[in-house]
C-alpha cells in the first residue's frame, strides 16, 4: 500500500498542518494563560475599587457600578438575580487566581460570563453595616472555556483547511508534470501541460514542454526518413524478385529469392516502425485469431501451446495483432526454444497476452538494451531478416492500441513478453 504521506501533497500538507497545531497549542498554553492572568488582575482592581467606593462613598456607588459595568446585589436576591444556585464558592483557574489578590474570606462564584464576588464584614465600615455584605456582580468578565475552546477550534479548522488547499495546489502543476513525464516516457503522445505554479514550477514546466517538443519533431523525422527509404526500396526489391525468378539455374534463383524476401521484411519492418498510430482495420477476437493461426493450423502442439482464456470480450485491430504476434514468435523461435507459449488471460476489466519461449533468456543486464530499436544481441543473426526492431515494433503497437508492454526472463527458463491492454481492448 503506497504511504500518502510520500508525496510532495502529503509532506506539504502535514508539516503545515502540524505546524499551525503546534502555534494553536502554544497559543493555549502561553497566550491563554497571560489573558487569564490579566483578566484576574483587572477583575481584582474593579473589584476592590467598588468595594471600597461602597463602603467609604455609598452615595457615588450607584455611578462608580455603572462606570465599572458592575451592580450591588442584597444577599437575600442573590439567587433571583442570577446568582448560580447555590451561590456558593466555585473553584476553577480564575477563580482561585482572584481569591488570591482579595481579602482572606471573600467568596467568588463564575457563573456563565458573570463573576459574583462577597468581600468579607472586615472589610466594610466599622460596626460590620449589613449593607456592606452585599454581593458584587461583575459582568462580561470571565469568558467560559466552551466559548473560546469552539472559536480557537473554528479557527483552526479554518486554517487546516487553508493549508490542505493551498498544498493541494501547490503541487498539483508538479502532478501534471510527472503525469505527462510519465506518458511520454511510454510512448504516448505527451501534451503540452499549462504553466502555473510558483515561478520555478512554471519555467520546469515550459522547458518539459519545449523539450517534448523537440523530440517530437526528431521522431517525426526519423519516422519520415525510414518510411521514406522503405518506400523507396521496395520497387527494386520488387524488380530483383522478378529477375530473380528467371534465372535458370535453381540454386541461384531460390539464393536470389531468399534475399529479396529479406530484405521486403526488412522493409516491412522499417515502415511498421515507423508508424505514429494504431492501424484502422477491423478488430478481431485474440483468442478466435490465435486458434485459427497457431492452433488449428499446426498439428505438432510441440511447437507451439495456447492458452487462451480471455474469452471473446478481448479484441485488437487485425493488422496490429498479427503484426504482435509474428514479430514475437518470429523471435521466440529465432533466439528461444520450442514450445511457444501464446496465453491470454481476462483479469479485472483488463486483457493480458503473453508470448513465452522456453530457451535461455537474455542476459539481466542486456534486457534493456535489448528492447531499444535496432539493437541485436547476436550480431551473427543481422544478415538473416533481422534489424532488431521486432520487441521495438510490438512494444509500439502496445502502446497505440492502450497497452502496457513488460519483458523479463522466467523463473523455469525462458524469455516472455506480456502486453496488458485495458477497456479499449474490449470488443463491442
Amino acid at each position: 500500500m503506497n504511504n500518502p504521506f510520500n508525496t510532495l501533497f502529503g509532506r506539504l500538507a502535514l508539516m503545515t498542518v502540524s505546524l499551525i497545531v503546534l502555534v494553536h497549542i502554544t497559543s493555549i498554553l502561553l497566550v491563554e494563560r497571560d489573558r487569564e492572568g490579566l483578566a484576574v488582575t483587572q477583575a481584582a482592581r474593579a473589584l476592590t475599587l467598588a468595594n471600597q467606593v461602597q463602603t467609604k462613598h455609598r452615595d457615588a456607588s450607584a455611578a462608580v457600578a455603572s462606570l465599572l459595568g458592575l451592580s450591588f446585589v442584597d444577599p437575600h436576591a442573590a439567587l433571583a438575580t442570577g446568582c448560580p444556585a447555590p451561590c456558593t464558592d466555585t473553584y476553577g483557574p480564575f477563580e482561585r487566581d482572584l481569591r488570591r489578590r482579595l481579602p482572606a474570606g471573600s467568596h467568588v462564584v463564575a457563573g456563565g460570563d458573570t463573576l459574583w464576588v462577597q468581600f468579607p464584614p472586615a472589610s466594610h465600615a466599622k460596626g460590620g453595616d449589613a449593607s456592606g455584605n452585599e454581593w458584587i456582580a461583575l459582568r462580561n468578565v470571565v469568558l467560559p472555556v466552551s466559548r473560546y475552546l469552539g472559536a480557537s477550534t473554528l479557527t483552526l479548522a479554518l486554517a487546516i483547511i487553508v493549508a490542505v488547499l493551498g498544498a493541494w495546489r501547490l503541487q498539483r502543476p508538479l502532478r501534471q508534470l510527472a503525469h505527462a513525464a510519465r506518458e511520454f516516457r511510454v510512448g504516448h503522445r505527451a501534451t503540452a501541460v499549462q504553466e502555473s505554479g510558483p515561478r520555478e514550477v512554471r519555467e520546469l514546466i515550459g522547458d518539459f514542454n519545449e523539450m517534448v517538443h523537440e523530440l517530437e519533431l526528431s521522431e517525426q523525422e526519423r519516422a519520415v526518413m525510414l518510411a521514406g527509404l522503405a518506400h523507396d526500396l521496395r520497387a527494386p526489391i520488387t524488380r530483383m524478385q522478378v529477375r530473380a525468378d528467371l534465372l535458370p539455374d535453381e540454386a541461384n534463383r531460390a539464393g536470389f529469392m531468399r534475399d529479396a524476401e529479406s530484405l521486403s521484411r526488412i522493409v516491412t519492418q522499417f515502415l511498421d516502425f515507423a508508424r505514429d498510430a494504431a492501424d484502422p482495420s477491423p478488430r478481431t477476437q485474440v483468442d478466435q485469431h490465435c486458434r485459427r493461426h497457431y492452433g488449428d493450423s499446426l498439428a505438432d502442439e510441440a511447437l507451439v501451446a495456447l492458452k487462451l482464456q480471455a474469452g471473446d470480450g478481448f479484441s485488437l485491430p487485425l493488422v496490429d495483432l498479427d503484426r504482435i504476434l509474428s514479430n514475437l514468435i518470429e523471435n521466440a523461435f529465432t533466439y528461444g526454444d520450442a514450445p511457444v507459449e501464446i496465453a491470454t488471460v481476462s483479469r479485472q476489466g483488463s486483457y493480458t497476452l503473453t508470448v513465452r519461449d522456453h530457451g535461455a533468456g537474455i542476459p539481466p543486464d542486456q534486457l534493456e538494451r535489448a528492447l531499444r530499436p535496432f539493437v541485436r544481441l547476436d550480431a551473427a543473426r543481422g544478415g538473416d531478416a533481422h534489424c532488431g526492431l521486432g520487441l521495438a515494433i510490438v512494444r509500439r503497437l502496445a502502446r497505440y492500441n492502450g497497452g502496457s508492454f513488460a519483458a523479463a526472463n522466467v523463473a523455469g527458463g525462458g524469455f516472455a513478453v506480456t502486453l496488458t491492454f485495458g477497456e479499449a481492448a474490449r470488443s463491442a
